[in-house]
């Protein structure tokens, strides 16, 4: 079968102006024979152990295409994987950041009630110290009227 493929197969003879310039590379005309033979062999395929024909290069061609395209698509679909562990672990992050938020809402209210009711205690003591200090400078001003007035009593006597 391989014999009956290769006698469907072309033989490429090189032109006469070529084989006269490889001629021309050495002064010996075996040498310059031998170099002919071995780009005949060389373009006929014959040199290499895989012949290289259209059909291969073709066939060679698209499944290299195939695997790029199998390549794109695993890659495009570890992408969206990617896209969608992303969005989960954004939308973990957002709950946990709403948490903490919540938290620390909870908190500052905590201490605006403390801070204000420590305020209301500031001021009662302070209403209770001025209200001392004013029922104290009423006595001390009646105690001075009180010994102003004993005092002239006794002067006019």
């Amino acid at each position: 079968m391989q014999g009956n493929i290769m006698a469907q197969e072309k033989e490429y003879i090189l032109n006469e102006s070529f084989k006269a310039l490889l001629e021309s590379i050495f002064s010996n005309p075996e040498q310059s024979q031998k170099l002919i033979k071995a780009f005949e062999e060389l373009v006929n395929g014959r040199a290499t152990t895989q012949r290289l024909n259209f059909e291969n290069l073709k066939n060679q061609t698209i499944e290299e295409i195939r695997q790029e395209l199998v390549s794109k698509d695993l890659f495009q679909s570890e992408i969206k994987r990617l896209e969608s562990l992303i969005y989960s672990e954004v939308a973990r992050l957002e709950g946990i950041i709403n948490t903490k938020i919540a938290e620390i809402k909870t908190e500052i209210a905590e201490v605006k009630t403390e801070f204000s009711e420590q305020i209301s205690s500031a001021k009662q003591k302070a209403l209770y110290w001025l209200l001392g200090t004013a029922v104290a400078t009423t006595v001390t001003i009646l105690s001075s009227i009180w010994a102003m007035m004993n005092f002239m009593l006794e002067s006019l006597k």
